[in-house]
């Protein structure tokens, strides 16, 4: 375990460095610092410190980006009506690929268990393609996957801004497209309160959001469920 994010303080500290750094960037590069910090440093570090909690040994647990590459489906090839263009595809069938790619794989002995879909915020838009591509995993190669959406802001509405509570009833969208599918369950968590404003945004000193203690906790909390099952 990193002695660096061994303890809640120490999250805190990451995020209020990191998001401190990008003051006075160019917008895209904030856009793209602060995807990669998200994704690759702020949930791996909160992940990490979830295990520790459960005394999950450091080497059982591996932590990456993962592409998933979906083949195209048999049935639907055969059932083209145009016989030209399912001649071609079966001549070309190794290039009819699309490629699902985690932003982060949790890996317990070697064993993928949890998807991390990780966004500094999550739209409606973002949700559905997530939720589609969820399935597409579920479906073909990972049928008892465990998956996650973590938004360092909520974009989603309802009351997953209210970081802190950690029994948010969500938002009447989001549960509304997952009873459309067939993913069971999935865990969506927020870690900064309240919504994310476009004109209001974070890295900026007067609109910098402050993360309280309690919401690390809540949010270590929810990992800790998720991962367990796994501890033993």
């Amino acid at each position: 375990m990193p002695l660096a994010y061994s303890d809640y303080g120490s999250i805190i500290d990451l995020y209020t460095q990191s998001v401190g750094s990008m003051s006075g960037q160019a917008g895209g590069t904030t856009r793209g610092s602060k995807g990669s910090f998200v994704e690759g440093i702020l949930v791996e570090a909160i992940v990490r410190l979830a295990w520790h909690e459960l005394g999950g040994e450091e080497n059982r647990l591996n932590i990456e980006k993962r592409p998933e590459p979906i083949a195209i489906e048999e049935n639907y090839v055969k059932n083209l009506k145009h016989e030209y263009l399912q001649h071609h595809i079966e001549l070309n069938k190794d290039l009819y690929i699309y490629d699902v790619e985690f932003d982060r794989a949790v890996e317990i002995d070697n064993n993928f268990v949890l998807g991390i879909e990780c966004k500094a915020y999550m739209d409606q838009t973002m949700f559905k393609r997530s939720l589609k591509e969820f399935e597409l995993i579920a479906k073909l190669r990972y049928p008892e996957l465990l998956f996650c959406i973590f938004q360092l802001e909520n974009g989603l509405g309802g009351d997953y801004g209210e970081a802190s509570n950690p029994m948010q009833l969500g938002s009447t969208s989001t549960h509304t497209l997952l009873s459309h599918t067939s993913i069971a369950s999935l865990e969506i968590i927020t870690l900064l309160d309240g919504r994310r404003d476009s004109r209001k945004p974070i890295h900026e000193p007067r609109f910098f959001k402050e993360l309280p203690e309690k919401n690390v906790a809540v949010c270590v909390s929810k990992f800790r469920v998720l991962l367990e099952p796994f501890v033993k």
